[in-house]
């Protein structure tokens, strides 16, 4: 089984929280036979938290987990909290292969999405 994550910050507000939710949904749809599960997590302020949900996804028998970080910059979560805690997880379930994208930000089609957006 392959499952990927999408790792976003997490809010107080449950309405930005689901539309972390409801792109894991669209993109599930959109992801049939490329991963089994298409999931959410956060790194604070809201659950599921990512290491519960890796956790989670350990139990189910998924033996790829390739995690997405939903940011637009690399602060802290991308270069320390991400990989502390894909660390932790690699000593936990050591069965596991893990996988890390680069961060939303970095990627070279969000020039072509904003442009996009703009120019309308």
């Amino acid at each position: 089984m392959k499952a990927l994550i999408i790792a976003a910050h997490g809010s107080r507000k449950n309405e930005s929280n689901m539309e972390i939710a409801s792109l894991a949904d669209r993109l599930s749809k959109k992801a049939t036979g490329s991963f089994d599960a298409v999931e959410f997590a956060f790194l604070q302020f809201a659950e599921p938290l990512l290491e519960s949900k890796i956790d989670e996804l350990a139990a189910l028998g998924v033996k790829k987990i390739v995690i997405f970080p939903f940011f637009i910059a690399a602060g802290s979560h991308i270069r320390v909290d991400i990989p502390e805690v894909v660390k932790k997880a690699k000593a936990a379930h050591g069965d596991i292969e893990f996988s890390v994208t680069d961060h939303l930000g970095k990627i070279q089609a969000v020039e072509e999405i904003i442009l996009r957006e703009v120019m309308g």
